[in-house]
């Protein structure tokens, strides 16, 4: 698990979302398994086993007006199309298996997203992503908002995540999250990476005046 800290406004989910394609990168070069891929939209990504869960789950992380089962699918539309056509019986055994695994809490799968608490929504999307199969998951603040149960319960599934052999990303303004949960940790100010530290050497202090201090 590689932690991403820094101050708000540092470009940590610039970052994310440069490599993910979301916005252009100014320079450099995406690098997987040594070799430089091409990535210029999010489908790019996806293509190269990537998964982000992004920082504001109710701006772009889900679709309030579809269906839990609709919004775990979103990024698997071509494997359950035929024909631009959408196997509804695919659809929905694809879909059953996340929302069973993760413990989504909702009567059943044809309830809407504005519906649930905010870990059940944060489940939903990190299903969605789960069900692209990714070599390597982004969590941008995957636990900004939501109570200290389903936070316990996120910190025991990024863990199990990358025990399974999913490489992870994690971003969070919170460090103990960061220190407790990262095997290393890099640290961004102005939109640069100033510094890097194992888990085993990091400090709160350690990382904060790596992040303030030019």
């Amino acid at each position: 698990i590689l932690g991403i800290g820094g101050l708000v406004g540092a470009g940590r989910s610039e970052l994310v979302n440069a490599v993910f394609g979301i916005i252009g990168k100014q320079s450099g070069a995406v690098m997987i398994d040594g070799r430089e891929v091409q990535i210029r939209k999010p489908e790019d990504a996806i293509r190269e086993g990537l998964a982000l869960v992004t920082e504001d789950r109710k701006l772009d992380g889900f679709v309030g007006g579809m269906s839990i089962e609709e919004n775990i699918t979103l990024a698997s539309l071509k494997a359950i199309c035929r024909y631009g056509i959408i196997n509804h019986k695919k659809e929905q055994l694809s879909a059953r298996k996340y929302f069973d695994e993760l413990k989504i809490k909702a009567a059943d799968m044809t309830v809407h997203m504005e519906t649930l608490s905010g870990g059940n929504q944060q489940k939903v999307i990190l299903a969605r992503w789960l069900l692209t199969h990714p070599q390597y998951l982004i969590l941008d603040e995957p636990t900004k908002g939501i109570d200290v149960g389903a936070k316990s319960e996120f910190y025991q599934m990024i863990c199990q995540f990358a025990k399974q052999g999913l490489g992870v990303i994690l971003i969070s303004s919170e460090l103990p999250e960061v220190m407790g949960l990262s095997d290393r940790i890099i640290v961004m100010r102005a939109r640069r990476i100033v510094g890097e530290v194992s888990a085993e050497d990091a400090t709160e202090s350690t990382l904060l005046s790596m992040g303030m201090i030019g």
